[in-house]
């Protein structure tokens, strides 16, 4: 398929034992059955609803009405000001949702050391840390925008992905990426390096989110404004130096880099309460408020910087884009 939607790599490296996966409450590889019932209630319901860091890393840059980190400056293209932030946590919990209450899918036993690349808020390095309170857990993000008060097991480091990893190599039981498009330059050098520090028999998992969007019935094709919008996303990122892979081409790389008995789930974040599955429709509610409150942050840096466009022009196309995200006769998802 293509477009949004979500896929879940589990890797594990030779050696190790395989335990059965938790079944998930629905088959998301099935065609999403529509709500023929179409009212607004849906979508309105969303209304009412390292411990040095130096000076430097806090000195924020500031573009376009928006914050941006300080630490290698410009290498990542989202801001990471309040809005963008509250816009991770609810992706988080978006994702919770799809994945029927799990942080992960792999088959976990009592993991010891767990790493998790470009950690955001922190929240899935916390909630992580509560479920395996005997293990360490690292959280790493190029911004200090994590919490202070985390549990005892939870560290966070300011730290770029794709520099050299300092840690011992087969150290980690579980490394996590989740949402890391727009901050991968080479994929294949990421998963190779998870390899590299993974120990035999540990997994490497992402969870990521292809933004070309698509639809079992055809109707995706009326969605001007979001295929514009979501085109333009993967245009810039490329250009930007940050390719955005089409989510069936994760495997392969897991394999070239090593890994063994890779699984893959597809998942369909549908772009609102179009579907007439419960858990789908409220994983829509979410994913609406994401998008129509979170759409600036994920494009202004790119479309101004790459493509050209005035701050004016950008926001012109996301009004249109607020508008269009509400109509539920486009039955669109996004595969994760």
């Amino acid at each position: 398929m293509g477009s949004m939607a979500q896929m879940e790599d589990v890797a594990e490296q030779p050696n190790g034992v395989r335990q059965p996966r938790t079944p998930l409450t629905y088959n998301p590889s099935s065609i999403v059955e529509v709500d023929s019932v179409n009212t607004e209630e849906d979508d309105d319901d969303w209304m009412d609803e390292s411990s040095s860091i130096t000076s430097s890393i806090m000195d924020y840059e500031f573009e376009n009405g928006r914050r941006y980190h300080a630490y290698k400056a410009g290498h990542y293209p989202l801001p990471n000001d309040e809005s963008e932030l509250d816009r991770l946590d609810l992706q988080h919990h978006v994702i919770t949702l799809l994945l029927s209450g799990e942080l992960h899918l792999a088959p976990l036993n009592n993991p010891r050391k767990i790493l998790d690349i470009g950690t955001g808020t922190g929240l899935w390095a916390i909630e992580i840390a509560d479920l395996y309170p005997n293990a360490t857990v690292i959280g790493t993000d190029l911004s200090p925008v994590q919490p202070n008060w985390v549990p005892d097991n939870v560290r966070f480091e300011i730290d770029d992905l794709e520099s050299e990893w300092l840690y011992k190599k087969n150290s980690f039981d579980y490394i996590h990426s989740r949402y890391m498009i727009g901050a991968v330059t080479d994929w294949e050098k990421l998963i190779k390096n998870a390899f590299t520090h993974c120990k035999p028999g540990a997994y490497f998992e992402i969870q990521e989110l292809d933004p070309r969007i698509d639809s079992d019935d055809g109707s995706h094709v009326k969605s001007d404004m979001f295929t514009m919008y979501t085109n333009l996303l993967c245009e810039s990122s490329e250009r930007y130096g940050k390719p955005v892979p089409k989510h069936w081409q994760y495997k392969a790389m897991f394999e070239e880099a090593g890994f063994v008995d890779v699984q893959e789930s597809l998942f369909k974040i549908p772009g609102n309460t179009w579907p007439k599955n419960k858990q789908l429709k409220e994983v829509g509610k979410y994913q609406l408020i994401n998008y129509t409150e979170g759409c600036e942050g994920l494009c202004i840096g790119l479309f101004t910087r790459v493509l050209g466009w005035q701050p004016s022009e950008v926001q012109v196309l996301l009004a249109k884009l607020r508008i269009e995200l509400r109509d539920r006769s486009i039955h669109a998802y996004q595969p994760l």
